[in-house]
């Protein structure tokens, strides 16, 4: 079948215009949003919430500013390094691995035995020297004494290991003046942790005993980078307590 010229003509014309009234419908579709004419409501939140929220501990946002390298963590780089020096230098590398082990396991069983305050000398029969030194958790009265000035004195005569005890000792009795616990001589140092019912405060502290039971109880030798790190830790639970209150 032949398809005129005039045919097509007109199916090319009625095309264009539906396409057009197409076009000219969708350009002339009104606006969907209606032009705002009422004035605009300031509301303002009630005065007493807000107090409330300012009070609230919820609200109180402050940034903890911790030590660059904490005790622990310059104890642990210089362990680290010591091992590789001591394992991956030299031909008996299994001889120093054999020793190393022996030392650390001896070292463990050493300050377990002396946590839970065993007299080692009397395992053999031996009656134990009484060459301790008097700073004592189990005896001492923290109130009694003048522990500032007990700390400059062993800092001046480089005992930092009885500086460490005294900073503890501080600790404690800014806990309980406080009224965070309460002390007594016949309480352990885990029985401390236990009282304490800030998360955070509780955390730290746990943290600051498990320092002092190492260097007290496992007879662990500070330099002057070792305590002055864990000096500030104990100057950063000071602050911690002081922002508590």
């Amino acid at each position: 079948m032949r398809v005129s010229f005039k045919h097509l003509f007109i199916f090319l014309f009625s095309f264009c215009l539906l396409c057009g009234f197409g076009t000219i419908a969708y350009a002339q579709a009104p606006d969907s949003v209606p032009a705002a004419t009422a004035p605009v409501q300031v509301r303002l939140p009630d005065q007493e919430k807000l107090e409330n929220m300012r009070a609230s501990e919820d609200f109180q946002y402050y940034e903890e500013v911790r030590p660059a390298n904490t005790f622990w963590e310059r104890l642990s780089r210089r362990t680290k390094t010591w091992l590789r020096e001591v394992l991956y230098q030299g031909q008996a590398r299994g001889f120093w691995e054999f020793l190393i082990y022996v030392v650390i396991a001896t070292a463990i069983v050493y300050i377990v035995v002396k946590m839970q305050h065993v007299d080692v000398g009397s395992l053999f029969g031996k009656k134990s020297a009484n060459n301790e030194t008097p700073y004592n958790v189990f005896e001492e009265n923290i109130h009694e004494l003048d522990l500032k000035a007990l700390t400059d004195e062993a800092v001046t005569q480089r005992d930092f290991r009885k500086a460490i005890r005294l900073h503890y000792l501080q600790s404690l009795k800014t806990l309980t003046d406080r009224g965070l616990i309460h002390w007594s001589p016949s309480k352990t140092n885990r029985s401390y942790i236990a009282e304490i019912q800030q998360p955070d405060i509780r955390h730290e502290f746990e943290q600051l005993t498990g320092m002092f039971e190492y260097v007290w109880y496992g007879g662990a030798a500070l330099g002057d980078e070792l305590f002055n790190s864990a000096r500030a830790e104990f100057t950063q639970f000071d602050t911690l307590l002081k922002q508590q209150a």
